[in-house]
């Protein structure tokens, strides 16, 4: 397969924006999941207020760059998987990654949405009014999203279409078949 100089930067582009978007997510879940008792979604009783409100700030400050890098994602590289449908019979794992992401575009887009009211709710406010039981109970929203499996299901899917993606174990079949039957 051949791509042109624009296609191979719309690669790059996908590449990066993937590497943003689901690091971020990972920090984002470390960020969050230090609210709470290990194991629990009950928020840790000896935490300070002023860190409460700092860990969430920073879970919301963060959200800008899983948002951003999600977004491009979608647009270049779902450019660069519809443009490639005739690829899709010979190599099985493109088919395969781009529709696993393409599944869980609604549990991430519902995300995006507590993210960004998460984002609104504490932009503008100051440690003295920060508003920590609404921001508490949104966290808690966006984690228990679809019972809690939610978010997990989905990171495990994003995870599977980047293996079938790199490893693309469909060609590697094809390709050994090929050879034995020849």
């Amino acid at each position: 397969m051949n791509l042109s100089t624009a296609q191979r930067i719309a690669l790059f582009l996908t590449a990066i924006s993937g590497i943003v978007w689901l690091g971020g997510l990972i920090i984002r879940a470390a960020l969050g999941f230090d609210l709470f008792v290990a194991g629990t979604l009950t928020f840790k009783p000896d935490m300070p207020i002023v860190a409460q409100a700092q860990t969430l700030r920073l879970f919301a400050r963060t959200s800008f760059y899983t948002i951003s890098g999600y977004a491009a994602l979608l647009l270049i590289g779902g450019y660069l998987w519809l443009s490639h449908k005739a690829l899709w019979r010979e190599r099985g794992g493109l088919f395969i990654g781009g529709m696993l992401v393409v599944l869980y575009i609604p549990i991430e887009c519902w995300q995006i949405y507590y993210d960004v009211e998460m984002i609104q709710l504490v932009q503008y406010a100051s440690y003295g009014d920060f508003p920590l039981e609404a921001a508490k109970q949104l966290l808690v929203k966006r984690i228990t999203l679809l019972s809690g499996a939610g978010p997990f299901l989905s990171m495990l899917g994003y995870l599977s279409a980047v293996f079938f993606l790199i490893v693309q174990p469909m060609r590697i079949y094809r390709t050994q078949s090929a050879t034995l039957h020849s």
